[in-house]
């Protein structure tokens, strides 16, 4: 008669958490989608070519792209100016009067470098790294394009 009895209060129990579970999921109406959902996506909308060309040219396309593109959404708010390069370094990001910062973006369960981005972190490291200012005259430029016509003809 005890087995009988505890096999009653469980049942009833069982039937009272599965009314109040169907009750809760009856009674929802629509979800709203989230807020950060739309200004993600008004965000993406709002990228400029290149850094989408850039996201597209990862190596992993699914797990890299998003990564990339979370980063550069995350790095418009620390730096004034983001440089998107794609390979072998992802970004370079410029905090007027204060650092320029190289920026590899890894994701998935490895965030190893390759043979060519840890050469360019040694490097960096090094302080081996310059600014290089290219002068070209229009005397230079109009040679150039006056090449490439007699070139075509």
């Amino acid at each position: 008669m005890d087995n009988f009895n505890w096999v009653v209060i469980i049942l009833i129990v069982s039937a009272l958490i599965i009314t109040y579970l169907f009750g809760r999921l009856h009674g929802r109406g629509k979800t709203d989608i989230p807020q950060d959902l739309i200004d993600l996506y008004k965000g993406v909308q709002d990228l400029p070519l290149r850094i989408l060309q850039t996201i597209q040219g990862s190596i992993n396309p699914q797990k890299g792209r998003m990564a990339e593109l979370l980063t550069y959404a995350e790095l418009r708010y620390d730096y004034d100016r983001i440089i998107p390069l794609g390979w072998p370094i992802d970004f370079i990001g410029i905090k007027n009067g204060d650092k320029i910062d190289f920026i590899e973006v890894k994701s998935g369960q490895s965030f190893l470098l390759t043979d060519e981005e840890k050469h360019i972190k040694n490097l960096i490291a090094a302080g081996r790294v310059n600014f290089r200012l290219i002068k070209v005259t229009e005397e230079e430029i109009q040679k150039f394009v006056t090449a490439k016509k007699e070139g075509r003809e």
